[in-house]
């Protein structure tokens, strides 16, 4: 009986990708929406204990600021730079067992299927010169994450201050680019 469903699970995978729909190079809210309520729930609040180890991380609000048209592609790549940044901060160290497991599978997950979607936003080129300055700010945000991890010794505060981060992030992309997502 097993053996059955796995050969009709394949099944039905293999002709969801023949048949699946070709992607429009776009970054889907209702997906970014439920990756920021995962990552938000998967651990509840913000501890108590961990108020004395928070520190303050510069957000690059600039990253996902535009002014006019002209900069949307710009904010377009800054945000899939994020969301890859984001998968590769959680790939490159143990996952946080104090979160809810299946929040944060569904949560990796949906990262996942937003960067295979959106990856071809990195192709435009049109009007995206500030990019490079876009992507600068990132790298520095999402490299002082990773190194608080390590300072911190991957210890559960420090994967919380992560958390906060992440979530901080994500909420702002939300409110402010609501122009750039379908």
């Amino acid at each position: 009986m097993d053996l059955h469903r796995v050969a009709l699970l394949c099944n039905f995978f293999c002709f969801a990708q023949v048949w699946s729909l070709p992607t429009n190079c776009i970054l889907r809210n209702d997906l970014l929406k439920r990756s920021y309520t995962l990552i938000e729930t998967a651990g509840g609040f913000f501890p108590v204990q961990c108020l004395k180890e928070n520190v303050a991380i510069p957000f690059p609000q600039n990253a996902f600021e535009s002014d006019n048209t002209d900069q949307v592609t710009g904010v377009e790549k800054a945000v899939y730079q994020t969301l890859k940044s984001i998968d590769a901060l959680f790939e490159n160290y143990n996952d946080p067992d104090q979160w809810d497991a299946q929040k944060w599978t569904e949560f990796r997950g949906l990262l996942y299927r937003q960067i295979v979607d959106s990856k071809c936003i990195m192709s435009k080129s049109e009007a995206a010169q500030d990019f490079p300055n876009r992507e600068a700010s990132l790298k520095v945000y999402f490299e002082t994450l990773s190194s608080t991890l390590k300072e911190k010794d991957f210890s559960f505060c420090a994967w919380e201050i992560v958390r906060k981060e992440i979530v901080h992030t994500l909420k702002f992309i939300l409110d402010h680019n609501h122009n750039i997502m379908l």
